[in-house]
Parts: structure tokens; sequence; C-alpha cells
């Protein structure tokens, strides 16, 4: 008997441990995306590059970056508020650089000229103590509107 309420109470330090730092990561990747919520709003996408891990620039050129900031800026102009829908947190070991916290966060967001979703995985690697989003996905109805415009003109020839 002894023995069971010595496994149990081990159990449940190490589960509340583990729970205590699961907590503490999604506070700090949710301070990189509100920071970077925050510098849209007064500033617009001018010095956000900051927030993005040397992971994300690796397949998302600067030049496409942009292009993406124009069309999600065209289809709903500037963001006005933001708040945390869902979250999920996990931690991965693996052989290369994409090990470490992982937590995903998805806020829906007020812009200009509607409402859209952003999604955002926000990693921290084993050796590091700083989080940084290494995936940013834009979503609403206005934004796919002005993609199936564009891709209608391609596929028309009108413009080209």
């Amino acid at each position: 008997m002894k023995y069971l309420v010595a496994a149990v109470l081990f159990l449940i330090c190490c589960v509340s441990l583990f729970s205590c730092s699961m907590v503490k990561g999604k506070g700090e990747a949710e301070q990189v995306a509100e920071s970077l919520f925050n510098e849209r709003i007064q500033n617009g996408w001018d010095n956000t590059k900051e927030y993005y891990s040397p992971l994300f620039w690796k397949s998302a050129a600067d030049d496409k970056w942009k292009h993406i900031q124009n069309l999600v800026f065209k289809a709903m102009g500037k963001a006005k508020s933001f708040s945390l829908n869902t979250w999920n947190i996990q931690s991965k070991v693996n052989t290369n650089e994409l090990s470490g916290t992982f937590v995903t966060l998805v806020y829906d967001v007020e812009y200009e000229k509607g409402n859209g979703t952003e999604t955002f995985i926000i990693h921290k690697p084993v050796a590091d103590s700083k989080y940084s989003i290494i995936s940013h996905n834009f979503n609403s109805d206005l934004i796919q509107e002005l993609i199936d415009k564009g891709i209608e003109q391609a596929a028309s020839g009108e413009g080209v």
C-alpha cells in the first residue's frame, strides 16, 4: 500500500510540473503573437520581421511574404483587434532543428473590411529560450474571393 501511495504522489507531482511548463510555454508563445498583432495594428507590417524564426525564412522568401501581406491587406484592410480562439501545445524531439516546443494559436481577427482567422505555429528550439513564429496562416472568405478573382483573371488571359 505504501508503494502505491508513493507512486500516485510521484505521478501527481510529475503531471503538475509538466502542466505548469505547458502553461508557461503557451503564455510565452501568446506574448509573441500578441506583440506581433499590436505592432501590426499600430504600424502595419514594417517592423514585424523579428517575430519570425529563421526556419520561417527558409521557406518564405521576402518578396513572396510581402505579396501575401499585400493580398491580406487588399482583401481585409488593416487589423483592428484580435482574440485567442484555440491553442495547442506539443513537445517533440527529432534529430534535426525541429526539436522543441510547438504552440499552435488560432486567433479571431477583426479587420477593417471583415473578420478572419490567423493561425500561428510558434516554436522554441530545445537549446533556446526564445519563441518565434515558424508558420503563419490567414483565412477569410474575403481573402479567398480575392484569390479566386486572381485565378479567374490568370486563367482567362486578362491582365497577362
